[in-house]
Formats: structure tokens, sequence, C-alpha cells
């Protein structure tokens, strides 16, 4: 497997990250921003978010892993940010960004896991600064119930994971990503995969 340190976002990357913020910002809805500061923080959080997208991209590009990117319109509702694919079952996989140091949880809106579930999450951490992600590890929508720990700190009730709580990336490789089937990059409209 390969992991890289951190993933530095530029190129094509980069570009996708920007020109899909710039799209989908007038489109974010209030209720999923926790954020002051109108539209443009709006953009600059969902460019965010996307830089950590792009590292988990690399990630998968890096160990040849076959995915499907989600390519929803910027004005729909993401089903998933990638599409993973065994023999045996589909996985809907989130990608979770996440940018101070003492940002120590990952965050998924109760309502949003109910109706709206994905299978696995993963965690990052951006540097902004340099446009650096480190990958910081996984859980699956099983660990996020059975640890059933809910916080409403002033924007809705989340389901909350601490950094303790994840696992390292290596084990979602050996027990998943190896067995994933099917050609990178194919576009599809996924409906409801969960087993």
């Amino acid at each position: 497997m390969i992991i890289r340190r951190e993933y530095i976002i530029g190129g094509a990357l980069l570009q996708e990250a920007l020109t899909y913020a710039d799209l989908s910002g007038a489109y974010t809805s209030d209720r999923h921003d926790f954020h002051a500061g109108g539209l443009n923080n709006k953009k600059f959080k969902m460019f965010e978010g996307k830089l950590g997208e792009k590292a988990f991209k690399q990630f998968l590009t890096d160990n040849a892993i076959p995915f499907m990117e989600d390519h929803s319109s910027w004005d729909e509702r993401d089903e998933y940010d990638f599409l993973l694919k065994t023999v045996e079952a589909e996985y809907l996989l989130d990608v979770k960004t996440r940018t101070r140091s003492f940002h120590t949880r990952t965050l998924e809106m109760v309502e949003q896991a109910h109706s709206h579930p994905k299978d696995i999450f993963v965690s990052a951490r951006l540097y902004p600064e340099r446009s650096a992600v480190q990958l910081l590890g996984w859980y699956s929508y099983e660990d996020m119930m059975n640890a059933n720990r809910i916080e409403n700190n002033g924007y809705l009730d989340n389901y909350v994971m601490y950094d303790s709580d994840l696992r390292p990336l290596d084990e979602l490789y050996r027990g998943l990503l190896v067995h994933c089937v099917g050609q990178q990059h194919d576009h599809f409209h996924v409906h409801r995969l969960r087993k």
C-alpha cells in the first residue's frame, strides 16, 4: 500500500476543487453551513472539503484502486464522494475534512446519517496554507452507530467520532480496497446501495 505522509493538492486536482466550489457555493444550503461569512465563506469551506476528497482520490489512484467519483451536479446533494465496488457489494464513501489542530472529532449530521447514509467515512486534516492533506483514518457506518455518540454544539445534532475511534487506512486497504473491481472514473448515478 502506498500512503503519502501528506498529499499536496495541485494541478488538475486543485482545479477540480476550485471549479466545484465556485459553481456550488451558491447552492450550499444554509443549514449545512456551520460558518459565518456568507457566500464567499461557503465557497471557501466547500473548497477545503473538496481538497480532502482530492487527497483521497490521489490515494486511490496511487494504489490503482478502481473507484467512481461522484459527478452529480453542483446544485444537487452529493450521494457519496466515492463509490467502491467489490464482486459482492458496493460501498458509499464520504471524506470528512477538518482544518484546525484543535479539531479532534469527525462529525456526521444525524439527519443526514439516516436519510442519506454512507458506508465508510474517511477523516482528513487539511493544512490550507499549503493545500496539503493528511489522511487520518476511517470508520464504518456501523462503528458510528455502535458508538452512538451525539453532540450538538449549536449547529444541529451530529454523530461524533473521536480520533481515538479511527481505524488505520491499511486496514481499509487490506479489508476492502484491494478487492475493488471496475474501471476507474466510471460515471453513473447511484440510488440505494446499502446492504
